[in-house]
């Protein structure tokens, strides 16, 4: 592809910022243009001779990869072309003809007398240079074209003489003859929007060279707004800041580290680069508060100013109640406030301060305290209750210690507490309020305290499983402060205290929430202690009763009764009920949950999915929520993903998910989710022979040192023993089936199935009579698969087991399915049964894609009596099985016993699969005959 430059304004070629890579690896050159795959095809298909349009008008901001994107496609799809670059710019603007004087140089003289000859005299010199090849027209600042060089440029595309890509910032501003062609479908519009996290992570990868967890990708797509340029400017003041982190050969986002973002603020400068000092000032103040009234505003900057603002798209107006503005993108503030140091700040709040009547109270907190000015408790409070809600509880801790007298206050001790168990840390969360009781708070009854108390409920509940020693013994002492006798005896209590109020005649509303998060404490409580059958009690009748308390609160509850079932002997149910809930969180309604507990409930269907075998049906679930949303995304995603490639045995796979969740959850792992995850990261490790690595991983699994949670610790254990017998564990069966035992015991069916299907895959087929008696009172369809597989490992049948292994790739258990099938052909070899032993090789043969060679189908339909073979050539034939039985004098329930025995010698399910196994024999018999 020969290149053609306007001198004077090169082609645009974009040169992020550079980021420390791994050592002696480069930035791939044309890593913007990654996650446009969709963009890049229609591009292509435009320079096809087929194609009705011309070319493409490229549309998206500043560094949003226009350039990139075209470079690309010419350099892949352009080979063999002649392209012309031409760039508008402001400057060239003024001049007719402007951006193409580097053309209009090489004209004759009188060529340039008219515009009509400039037209005929530029074409026919781009032809003659192309010499019989393509010419493509590529035009950056599209909107920067004078008039005359858009009018040369459209008219040689009108004509079909040249292809044209022309990208745009502001396809407003587009010259009308663009915009012509546009409309009659000469030239397509490609936008190009925002990349999705998906497609950043891509992206990060390649520049980092090196995996990024979705965490850290997903943060600096926030950050950046999915913009490729400002995504790699983030991503470069991330690692100098050390918030992103290479760490155990991932890259993973450290959120207790700041970040000034120079070189972000720099690539963002086009944007304040026009703006006055007070617009600036109005940036400022919205950065720190979030938002003021309109009329105070006013007051201060003129009302054209404003409006210049708003239509930059740096500002919204929103009205509730008042006139009220505030920032378009609330990422853009976080930048801004990174420039603005203790005496600018301090400085705004004598000038400017906020009205606390519409101001965002955490970022007005925030405020406050980086200026040095006092935080009242109300402001501390509603602060860390924003906070707390917005998924930042170490702000939240900041705000509550603002306020000198929180130990006092019960709604302060609350969102505290409430602080300490969104990061993680129940002992803090236990160890807060027993301190507020020491001080002598909640001595009375309201609706804080009944808060208090489920949140303090919560704290023990997690740490009922602390290890004895200095944090045991300082736990007893904490509950023996306690008003009640043990975590569920909180709940109780604060039923009561419940009851009392709502004597008091409390508001109906608050009343019935304070019902609902009773009533979902209880829920998580009994499910964290694995108590399934009580949850099921509980929660049947709730669920039941509808929308009648809200959709969110069903949906919360349904995943809690989802588990219930799953875990016990409802398989059928809970994945019913779990299409039924999936859908109620995708169909658009937007019940009313937060982002977190979206994410939970989500999270809970995928694992009870997991752990009650329906692999594909999970995979289904994930897939159709490819990027996870707004409220599925994150190291809970990724962990998502990772479990399920782990409990399909794709080590591979598995560990690409994992290894990055690990890593991550090292720097940051509220939920207690590392030994867990850790766990199946050796499971994945180990099936790639890995050891070192699955070792590794297994010193992190030990469950002892997280939250207790029963689910998350009996599915940790499961992948800890399935890695140590892959590792060549002698007793890895053995604890399989004591676990297995435990499970059935305290009523865990799903476990002691999943325990069973395990200890007969590493050996124990003594179990598979237990194994059998368990999946006979499961539903599903896993327990199905079970049934068949513990009868064909038990009593060494090679058509059960081949059954077992369809049923189980159907269900996604990719290695499981693999396995049962190479049982099966161990056991069909060692009974001699050659039959089933070749049908299995030639069932191989077929999925692999491999032609089945002549004397192989010729020796499988030996198998058959000189009977059986005439029928079965009648059959292939599309004789009927009336018309078979009159040529050989025989009855037709005859004919149809011996299509019987031929089906089963030769494995197949119906004529049509025998007529092809037939044909592929002819080439063998040259008459025809069997």
């Amino acid at each position: 592809m020969e290149n053609h430059h306007s001198t004077g304004a090169n082609a645009l070629k974009a040169h992020p910022p550079t980021i420390g890579n791994p050592p002696a690896r480069q930035a791939a050159p044309d890593a913007l243009f990654l996650g446009r795959s969709g963009l890049v095809k229609a591009m292509a298909e435009r320079l096809q001779p087929e194609s009705a349009a011309s070319g493409c008008l490229l549309i998206g901001e500043a560094g949003s990869g226009k350039s990139a994107l075209m470079r690309h496609v010419l350099q892949v799809y352009g080979r063999g072309s002649y392209t012309v670059h031409i760039r508008g710019s402001a400057f060239a603007r003024r001049t007719p003809f402007g951006a193409l004087t580097f053309l209009l140089s090489d004209l004759e003289p009188e060529a340039s007398s008219h515009p009509v000859l400039i037209l005929r005299g530029l074409t026919e010199l781009v032809r003659e240079r192309a010499a019989g090849r393509t010419v493509i027209l590529a035009v950056d600042n599209a909107e920067e074209l004078d008039e005359f060089s858009a009018m040369v440029l459209s008219q040689m595309v009108v004509n079909r003489s040249a292809h044209m890509f022309a990208a745009f910032r502001d396809f407003s501003a587009a010259p009308s003859e663009f915009m012509g062609l546009w409309r009659e479908g000469l030239l397509t519009r490609l936008d190009l929007e925002p990349m999705l996290p998906s497609e950043c992570s891509h992206l990060l990868e390649a520049e980092l060279r090196g995996p990024v967890s979705r965490a850290a990708a997903e943060d600096l797509t926030r950050v950046s707004g999915g913009n490729p340029s400002l995504l790699l400017a983030a991503a470069a003041d991330y690692r100098d800041c050390g918030r992103l982190a290479f760490s155990g050969g991932v890259w993973v986002l450290s959120p207790n580290m700041e970040c000034a973002f120079p070189r972000l603020y720099a690539a963002m400068g086009a944007r304040l680069s026009a703006v006055t000092e007070g617009q600036r000032e109005l940036l400022d103040v919205l950065a720190l508060c979030g938002a003021l009234p309109l009329l105070q505003v006013l007051e201060r900057l003129d009302s054209t100013e404003v409006d210049a603002l708003q239509e930059a798209g740096l500002l919204q107006l929103a009205h509730s109640g008042v006139p009220v503005l505030s920032l378009a993108e609330p990422a853009f503030g976080a930048i801004l406030r990174t420039q603005l140091d203790t005496a600018r700040r301090n400085d705004l709040l004598k000038r400017f301060p906020p009205d606390q009547d519409v101001a965002w109270p955490h970022l007005t907190a925030e405020w406050f305290i980086s200026a040095g000015a006092k935080v009242s408790a109300p402001l501390a409070l509603s602060a860390a209750q924003a906070a707390n809600g917005s998924g930042n509880p170490a702000a939240a801790e900041r705000f509550i210690a603002a306020d000198p007298n929180h130990i006092y206050s019960p709604a302060a001790v609350l969102e505290l507490t409430l602080s300490h168990l969104r990061r993680g840390d129940a002992r803090a969360a236990a160890d807060a309020v027993a301190r507020h009781r020491a001080c002598g708070g909640s001595t009375g009854s309201s609706l804080e305290d009944v808060r208090l108390l489920l949140a303090e409920s919560s704290a023990l509940c997690q740490t009922e499983g602390a290890r004895s020693g200095e944090n045991g013994e300082r736990l007893r002492l904490l509950r023996e402060q306690t008003h009640a006798d043990g975590h569920a005896g909180l709940l109780d209590e604060a039923e009561t205290m419940l009851a009392s109020l709502k004597l008091q005649e409390m508001e109906r509303g608050e009343a019935a929430q304070l019902e609902r998060d009773l009533i979902l404490a209880r829920a998580r409580c009994l499910s964290q202690h694995g108590q399934y059958r009580e949850s099921v009690s509980l929660l049947t009748g709730i669920y039941a009763r509808g929308d009648e308390n809200g959709r969110g609160f069903r949906i919360l509850v349904g995943s809690w009764l989802c588990t219930a079932w799953g875990m016990t002997d409802r398989q059928s149910d809970a994945q019913e009920l779990a299409a039924t809930l999936w859908h109620m969180l995708v169909d658009g309604s937007q019940p009313d949950l937060t982002r977190d507990e979206a994410a939970e409930v989500r999270s809970r269907i995928v694992h009870m999915l997991l752990v009650t075998g329906a692999v594909s049906v999970a995979a289904e679930y994930l897939a159709a929520d490819e990027d996870g949303g707004a409220s599925y995304g994150g190291t809970l995603r990724e962990v998502s993903e990772g479990m399920l490639h782990a409990f399909a045995g794709r080590g591979a796979a598995a560990t690409a998910k994992l290894l990055p969740a690990v890593r991550q959850l090292e720097a940051s792992d509220p939920g207690g989710l590392l030994p867990v995850v850790s766990a199946a990261a050796a499971y994945a490790a180990a099936l790639q022979g890995h050891r070192d690595r699955a070792e590794e991983h297994l010193r992190k699994a030990d469950p002892g040192s997280a939250p207790k949670h029963a689910d998350l610790q009996r599915t940790g254990t499961h992948f800890i023993v399935l890695a140590r017998g892959v590792l060549g564990s002698a007793d890895a069966a053995e604890q399989m089936a004591a676990l297995a035992d435990s499970d059935e015991a305290r009523g865990a069916g799903a476990y002691a199935l999943l325990g069973l299907v395990s200890a007969v895959r590493l050996g124990s087929t003594d179990t598979a009579q237990q194994l059998l008696d368990v999946a006979s009172g499961l539903q599903g369809r896993f327990a199905r698969f079970a049934e068949d597989y513990a009868k064909g490992s038990g009593g060494y049948d090679a058509q059960l087991l081949l059954l077992a292994a369809d049923a189980a790739a159907a269900q996604g258990h990719e290695l499981l399915a693999h396995e049962t099938g190479e049982r099966a052909l161990e056991v069909a070899s060692g009974a001699g049964d050659r039959a089933t032993v070749r049908f299995i090789h030639r069932s191989r043969r077929l999925q692999s894609g491999e032609v089945e060679g002549e004397g192989e189908v010729e020796d499988c339909l030996r198998g058959l009596t000189t009977r059986e073979r005439v029928i079965a050539r009648h059959a292939a034939a599309g004789t009927t099985n009336k018309m078979i039985a009159s040529e050989l004098s025989i009855s037709v329930r005859t004919v149809e016993g011996h299509l019987y025995q031929i089906y089963s010698k030769l494995h197949v399910g119906s004529r049509r699969e025998l007529a092809r196994l037939i044909a592929s024999s002819k080439a063998a018999s040259a008459q025809g005959e069997l």
